[in-house]
């Protein structure tokens, strides 16, 4: 595992209070299993979740597909914990990076992820070692940040010429689709309302989506307050949704195409 993976698992296993900052997550993980609902020609038999953390995404899948057999991953055991509390003994639960896929086997019907993938290092490799994994006629359908997240903050730092430690996202147009996979994708904008610049930060840390990007060095206190004593009042935040289905095809001997 790379420095930066153990960090982005260090920072998720401490975020103890998740599900009480979480309220994007839980709507984007609502909207999601409906999408995936509403996609699917038949009901899933087994399906695999990358990235389960507390189980946002778990449960609505749970109810939506009673019969199918679950297995749930998480880079962070202390998030695969809590998932477990929170659906019990009937899904598989297992401790896994989603880029490596170490010890799962077998062919799935759904493959499914909510605001994990954004993470990942190595996008358009994992998206094919994903697309995989599928069973003939399979669907990957996954919910990821796109460029315009967190555009709010981004600007304030820009105005104060103060570096930025958030991720690089990609946008619709450019996402990075490995070859020969039929695919589309879909945008929206969800906003989050803070009651201020702190609130705002400390909920990135309560998520344990702090963990900047690599080579960044945290603002001196000095600058963090005077950046914060610019945001001192009601602060709302774009979170750029983008919601991406690949098909596997029907047959191992059917040809792919690009989008």
């Amino acid at each position: 595992m790379t420095p930066e993976k153990r960090s982005i698992q260090a920072a998720f296993s401490q975020a103890a209070q998740y599900d009480s900052a979480a309220s994007v997550q839980a709507e984007t993980a609502r909207r999601l299993c409906a999408r995936i609902a509403a996609r699917l020609p038949i009901s899933p038999a087994n399906i695999l979740e990358i990235g389960c953390g507390t189980g946002l995404l778990s449960q609505h899948l749970a109810a939506a597909f009673p019969q199918a057999q679950l297995t749930l991953t998480d880079i962070s055991a202390a998030m695969l914990a809590r998932c477990e509390a929170r659906l019990g003994a009937g899904p598989s639960y297992l401790v896994m990076d989603g880029e490596s896929l170490e010890g799962i086997a077998g062919k799935f019907e759904l493959i499914a992820s909510s605001l994990a993938m954004q993470w990942f290092t190595n996008l358009p490799g994992s998206i094919a070692n994903l697309t995989r994994m599928l069973a003939p006629g399979g669907r990957l359908i996954f919910a990821t940040l796109g460029c315009h997240s967190f555009q709010e903050w981004r600007q304030a730092l820009a105005t104060l010429d103060l570096p930025c430690g958030l991720h690089d996202y990609s946008s619709a147009a450019k996402f990075p689709f490995p070859d020969g996979v039929m695919a589309r994708i879909e945008e929206e904008i969800i906003i989050a309302n803070y009651q201020s610049g702190h609130e705002f930060t400390r909920g990135l840390k309560t998520l344990g989506a702090s963990s900047p990007r690599a080579g960044y060095r945290p603002l001196q206190a000095g600058k963090l307050r005077r950046l914060l004593t610019t945001l001192n009042g009601p602060f709302a935040v774009s979170y750029h949704i983008l919601t991406v289905e690949i098909e596997a095809p029907k047959s191992p001997q059917a040809p792919r195409s690009a989008r």
